[in-house]
């Protein structure tokens, strides 16, 4: 009797032992998808540099300024302002963006800032598919002259002493339109604008 008593104690005590470590087994394993899950869906976004496209004229300035180490400076500043994420004010031209070849834009508000005057002449490409332009266009028709809010990834930027000044912005997205006021100077005309005033037309004869 003893001996049956034995085997019987051993038998169970294998039997809890196997259930045990199965239970044990099922709740490892849990983990282990929700963390492939958390990583899967991990997003990360690109942040939009607070920066302007006046203190990007002003930085050219400078750096053109040092014309002993002028390669330098132009190196230095296109380091500090290509591959970020900028969300820009500019001025859409239709004549300047069609259906085909590049679409450029207007970058500069000539009465923004008075007291230093732009005097660069740099258009801002924007990277842009057919419908994409066309909805550009679409959302400017009420608008005359029309100011567009645009970000966008400067993905290329020539700062050089041997070419001109350009720059491309891509995975551009519109985030609004409106008319331009009437002390901006986004576009200049028969006025040109001189150091924040503007000189009266030639007159006839």
């Amino acid at each position: 009797m003893l001996g049956a008593r034995l085997t019987r104690l051993v038998l169970l005590g294998m039997t809890i032992v196997a259930a045990s470590a199965c239970h044990g087994g099922d709740g490892a394993a849990d983990p282990a998808p929700a963390t492939a899950n958390a990583t899967a869906t991990a997003t990360t976004v690109a942040p939009v540099d607070p920066r302007d496209q006046y203190a990007l004229a002003q930085e050219i300035i400078q750096a053109r300024a040092s014309r002993e180490q002028l390669e330098t400076a132009l190196a230095r500043t296109r380091s500090a302002w290509i591959g970020r994420r900028y969300r820009w004010e500019l001025a859409f031209v239709p004549a300047l963006c069609g259906e085909t070849g590049p679409c450029v834009v207007m970058p500069f508000d000539h009465h923004h800032d008075p007291e230093h005057p732009i005097r660069q002449g740099w258009l801002p490409r924007l990277e842009l598919e057919g419908p994409e332009r066309q909805a550009l266009a679409d959302a400017c028709l009420d608008h005359a002259p029309c100011i567009v809010e645009v970000s966008g990834d400067l993905g290329q930027l020539e700062l050089s002493t041997e070419q001109p000044t350009s720059m491309t912005l891509s995975q551009v997205e519109l985030h609004g339109t409106r008319e331009a006021e009437a002390g901006e100077s986004w576009v200049l005309g028969p006025r040109r604008v001189i150091a924040g005033r503007r000189t009266p037309p030639a007159r006839a004869g």
